[in-house]
C-alpha cells in the first residue's frame, strides 16, 4: 500500500509538472492512454491522479469532452468549523459575495429532513433555496429546510432572499435561540442535471456537497440542509485545536 501510495505521489508531481511547463490555462490535455504512455505508468495511476487534480482545481474534467486545465482563478477557502454565516466567511477571505437567485416556498418535507426537525414526513415545511456568487461566479447552492412553526413561534423566512440577512442571523431573531453547534457531513460527487442548471458546470463536474444540521442551545434541529460547493470557486477548510497559547512577555 505505501509502495502504491508513493507511486502516485511521483505521478502526480510528474504531472502536474507537465501541465505547468507545456499547458496554458483552458488547454485540453491529451487522453489517458497517452499521458500514461508519457509518464511510463498505468492508465489507472493517470486516471486517479487526475481525479486528484480535479479535486485541488489543477484541472476540469467533463464527462466525454475530456480534461481541461483550470482557467487559473483563485479560489477562495472559507471555514465550515464554525458557525459563522457564508457570507461573511466569503467577505472575510477579501472577496465579494453576492446571492444571484433566491427562493422560499411551503414544500413536502423530504424524509431525510423529517427525522431530524422531528415532523412527519412530507408535511409542510419552509424550503429555502439560495444561490451564492464569489465575485460573480456561482459557487454555492444551498438548500434548507425548517419547520412552519418552533416552540410556539411562526416562523418567516422571507428576508431570506436578501445577502443581508443569514441563517444563522434569522434563527436567532425568529426562534430567540441562536444556532448553538452544526452538524456537517461532506460528500463528493459529479454534478447531476439540476446541480448543472444551479451552478453553471457542465454534467460530470467535481462537486462536494454537504449536509448540514444545525442545533440551538436546547439541542433541538433548527434547520437542516444541503450544501452543494463548486471546488474550482471554494475550497472548504476546517480548523479545529484550542485556545491560543499565550505569548510570554
Amino acid at each position: 500500500m505505501a509502495r502504491r501510495e508513493t507511486a502516485l505521489q511521483t505521478a502526480h508531481g510528474r504531472l502536474r509538472q507537465l501541465i505547468s511547463s507545456e499547458f496554458r490555462s483552458g488547454d485540453k490535455l491529451p487522453n489517458e492512454r497517452d499521458l500514461a504512455d508519457r509518464l511510463e505508468v498505468s492508465r489507472a495511476t493517470v486516471r486517479e491522479v487526475l481525479g486528484r487534480l480535479a479535486v485541488e482545481g489543477v484541472v476540469t474534467r467533463t464527462w466525454g469532452i475530456g480534461t481541461f486545465v483550470h482557467g487559473g482563478a483563485e479560489r477562495v477557502p472559507v471555514s465550515i468549523g464554525d458557525v459563522t454565516a457564508l457570507r461573511d466567511r466569503i467577505t472575510a477571505s477579501g472577496h465579494r459575495p453576492t446571492l444571484q437567485d433566491a427562493a422560499v416556498s411551503r414544500a413536502r418535507c423530504p424524509a431525510d429532513c423529517a427525522k431530524v426537525l422531528g415532523v412527519e414526513p412530507d408535511s409542510l415545511v419552509w424550503r429555502v433555496d439560495r444561490l451564492f456568487a464569489v465575485d460573480g461566479v456561482a459557487a454555492a447552492w444551498i438548500r434548507d429546510h425548517l419547520p412552519l412553526r418552533f416552540d410556539g413561534r411562526d416562523l418567516d423566512p422571507s428576508g431570506l432572499v436578501s445577502i443581508d440577512l443569514d441563517m444563522f442571523e434569522f434563527l436567532a431573531s425568529a426562534t430567540g435561540m441562536p444556532v448553538r453547534r452544526a452538524e456537517i457531513e461532506l460528500a463528493a460527487v459529479l454534478a447531476d442535471e439540476e446541480a448543472t442548471t444551479r451552478l453553471d458546470v457542465a454534467v460530470g463536474h467535481p462537486l462536494v456537497t454537504a449536509t448540514q444540521i444545525g442545533y440551538g442551545a436546547s439541542g433541538a434541529a433548527l434547520f437542516h440542509g444541503h450544501i452543494t460547493v463548486r471546488t474550482d470557486v471554494l475550497t472548504l477548510k476546517i480548523s479545529r485545536g484550542g485556545e491560543p497559547e499565550p505569548v510570554p512577555n
